[in-house]
This record gives structure tokens, sequence and C-alpha cells, in this order.
């Protein structure tokens, strides 16, 4: 999600999350279309949301839904559990660091994390809602 897309131009971090993930992503059943590329993962896997370098969100992927030719400027949609949609004080690289030191550099990439490490990154957050 970049702050240079229509839709997410010009907004902050508490519209995005308000708006995004606390209204449009569960209006939709979770439903969240894709522009470029989807993921590569199985159904269970717990997506986190960055935006303005922060993690600001995260879902749990059913399935990622490929079109074959684009849709209205998509290229697929991922349907995740609008029921496991979580909100939270964003969180940034360097304390993401501290709980999955190899991560990467935040960006327009996506990234593989271990997940025996999840439990840490839960007990990190704060406020979250969903």
């Amino acid at each position: 999600m970049s702050d240079r897309i229509a839709g997410f131009r010009g907004k902050s971090i508490a519209q995005v999350q308000t708006d995004c993930f606390g209204r449009d992503l569960p209006k939709a059943g979770g439903v969240f279309s894709y522009r470029s590329a989807g993921l590569n993962a199985p159904a269970g896997t717990v997506v986190l949301f960055q935006f303005q370098a922060r993690i600001i969100a995260s879902a749990v992927l059913l399935r990622d839904e490929k079109f074959k030719k684009p849709r209205a400027g998509r290229r697929g949609r991922l349907h995740l559990d609008a029921k496991s949609i979580r909100i939270f004080e964003p969180m940034d690289f360097a304390t993401m660091r501290r709980i999955w030191p190899g991560i990467r550099p935040f960006g327009h990439v996506k990234q593989v994390l271990n997940p025996t490490l999840y439990a840490k990154f839960r007990r990190r957050l704060k406020e979250v809602r969903g």
C-alpha cells in the first residue's frame, strides 16, 4: 500500500486504518483487490499490511485469486478472513527488526517472516482493534 496511489494519497495512517481496515475491507467481506502482484502463500498465512513505513494492520489469508486478464486495472484480489482483521498502533522498522532480525527494510517488497516469531510480534502489539 502506497500513499502515492489514488485512494491512499494524502491519507494519514489513522485514516487508512479506519477507512480501509475498519470499514471498507470488512464491508467487502475481506476482499482486497491489488494492482500488480498478489501473494504466493498458503491459506492461513497472516498478512501484515504496511503504509508509510509502518506495519498498521493484519489479516489471515484465505486465498489469492489471480485474474487471467486485468479487470478494472486490477490483477487479482486477496480473500482475507474479515473476522481476523486487526488494526494496531503502527509498528516501525526498528521495532520489527527487534522481532525479526533478518527483516529487510520496508518498501514495496513482500517478505516471508519466520512464523515461529509471530507470538513475539503479537505480544508487542498495542491498542489492538478488530
